[in-house]
Order: structure tokens, then sequence, then C-alpha cells
């Protein structure tokens, strides 16, 4: 199902208790100006580098792709924060097939220059396969689903983020966004050897 409208998702307004009894208090706020101060020449701002670094735990994919929805689509990109600061975030693109095309032809290029492959040569295996990740040709979305799913979305959270509802919270608000200028479908890119994410997206519901 597309998740849209959002109305019609009962599973995302379900808010089960926490695994573990907490007192934890969460912000849920969107992407502000203060979070974008002295973007770079390549497009990746301070916001991404301060956020990837505060979900340094995160899975890969989302924490290495973060950039390019806070470089190209900030207006949908949601940041949750507990009192040790951002703990997740959601992101979105209103218009998947052009953000796509934009990030590809703009963004990785421009983190390619900044990291060419020599410089992950010698280094900790983690950061080899962190520079040779953004030097992988992406794969390619097909038509029928750009068609069908317009909207393109991506979500994570720091590990001891335990609230499911918390999660929950960050999808309303950014397909309540998307749906709200015109959105009627959204997908999410996810490898199907990924665990830890395929878990994440099945508890939304």
């Amino acid at each position: 199902q597309a998740l849209l409208p959002v109305g019609n998702s009962c599973d995302l307004f379900y808010h089960p208790p926490p695994l573990f009894p907490s007192s934890q208090l969460y912000l849920l706020r969107p992407l502000l100006p203060l979070d974008k101060l002295g973007n770079e020449e390549e497009g990746c701002s301070e916001a991404s580098q301060g956020l990837q670094a505060q979900l340094s735990h995160a899975p890969p994919l989302p924490g290495r792709l973060l950039g390019s929805f806070l470089s190209l689509s900030p207006e949908y990109t949601f940041v949750l924060e507990d009192e040790d600061g951002p703990c997740g975030y959601a992101a979105g693109a209103l218009h998947a097939e052009g953000f796509l095309q934009q990030r590809d032809s703009s963004w990785l290029p421009a983190i390619r220059h900044k990291y060419p492959p020599e410089l992950g040569t010698g280094g900790a295996a983690l950061g080899q396969e962190a520079v040779l990740f953004f030097h992988a040709e992406p794969l390619a979305v097909p038509q029928p689903v750009l068609r069908r799913f317009p909207s393109l979305v991506q979500l994570g959270t720091a590990p001891r983020v335990l609230d499911v509802g918390a999660s929950r919270s960050l999808a309303l608000c950014l397909l309540s966004a998307l749906r709200a200028n015109g959105s009627r479908g959204v997908f999410c890119q996810v490898s199907d050897t990924d665990r830890q994410q395929l878990s994440f997206y099945s508890k939304l519901g």
C-alpha cells in the first residue's frame, strides 16, 4: 500500500506502548534555517553533516543519502530530537523523478569529487566501503513505479529510539506534508538484504 491518504492508514495512528517503560520526551520539528548555516559549494550542507554525525549508527544507505534530501528537498525534511539531540529524521521528495535526476546529475558528482575513490584506499574497511558506495551507479527506478508512486520517502532513527510511536509520528508528518501538496503515493528504496531497514519500515504498519 502507498500509505496515502494518511487518513486511511489506521496502523500509523495506532501507537503501541514502548518495549521498555520510559519517560523520554521527543521533539518533532521541520528542518530549520539554522540547520543549514554554512552550505558548502558541493551542495552538502552542515545540516547534513550534523544530522549524519548524530545518526552515525543509522543504517548505511539512509545515512549516506540523507544529504541529497537536505540539499535538494529540505522543505520535506523533519527532525526528531530527544534530550541528547537529533535522533531521527524523515525526508521526502514530492516529485521523485525530478529529484533523482537532479541527485544523479549534480549532487552525486559533487560528492564523488569531494570523496575520490583513492580516498578510501588503505583506510578502515567501513571507510573504504562508504567511499566506494558513492562511486557505484545508483539503481534506476522503473517508470511504472514512478507513475504510480510519484513521491520518494526515507526515514531513519538512531538505535536509542525504542518507541515505535516516535517513528510513526515522523512518518505521519512527512506523509501529511506530501499529501497536502498533491502526492498520491510514495515509495522508498530499501535493499532486500538490509534487514534492519526492512524491519524498521515493517514496524511502521
